[in-house]
This record gives C-alpha cells, sequence and structure tokens, in this order.
C-alpha cells in the first residue's frame, strides 16, 4: 500500500506540474496557497513514507496535510463551478480527491514496513 501511496503522490505532483504549465501561475492569493498545497503536501507525504525513522509526529502532520489538500479540492470545485470541458480535467480531479484520501488513510494507520536499524 505505501508504494501505491508513493506513485499517487508523484502522479499529483506531476499531473499539478503540468497544469500549472499549460495554464500558467494563479494570480489571486487563494489559490497560490492552493497550488502550494497541492505541490507541496505529495512531497512532504513522499518524504515521510520513504524514511524509515519518520515518526508519529511527521505521520500526523503529513496525514493533516493530506486531509487539508482534499477539503482546499472541495472548496476549488465549488468556487469555480462550472467547471471546464477540458480533456483530463475529470481523471485530475480524481487523482486530487483520492491520492490525498489514501495518503492520509495510509498515514494514519501506521502500517509502515520498518527495516531493522544496523547495529
Amino acid at each position: 500500500m505505501k508504494t501505491l501511496v508513493v506513485l499517487c503522490n508523484v502522479v499529483l505532483f506531476t499531473f499539478t506540474c503540468f497544469v500549472l504549465a499549460t495554464d500558467g501561475a494563479p494570480t489571486k492569493a487563494v489559490y497560490i496557497i492552493f497550488t502550494l498545497v497541492l505541490l507541496m503536501t505529495p512531497v512532504f507525504t513522499v518524504f515521510v513514507l520513504a524514511r524509515h525513522a519518520a515518526g508519529d509526529g511527521a505521520r500526523r502532520a503529513a496525514a493533516i496535510c493530506n486531509v487539508l489538500a482534499v477539503a482546499f479540492v472541495c472548496w476549488a470545485l465549488v468556487d469555480q463551478y462550472p467547471h471546464p470541458s477540458d480533456p483530463g480535467f475529470n481523471e485530475y480531479v480524481v487523482v486530487l480527491v483520492v491520492t490525498p484520501l489514501v495518503s492520509a488513510v495510509v498515514l494514519l494507520r501506521g502500517k509502515l514496513t520498518r527495516q531493522p536499524s544496523a547495529a
């Protein structure tokens, strides 16, 4: 499950970068913050999942960031209605909603496989 979450976060980050490259950077302050959340949350989540020594505090912080990302996505979907009919929009929304939810569940479950430290 950890590998799937890392892969989903990499896809989300890449997809967001493509959207920024094609649509341009946001100009409103709230959308700049939204973009930073969308870019930094996957990076932070992958970092926490990749580090075997990441503690409970780091996992909880990453889970909170993912829940915040879902809240921002829901807000943005309501704020920008009606939605564009651009190709790939629905797929992007699915990635935007599913990735943080799955990430938060994996982080909160704490089922990270830890390798024994070399003594």
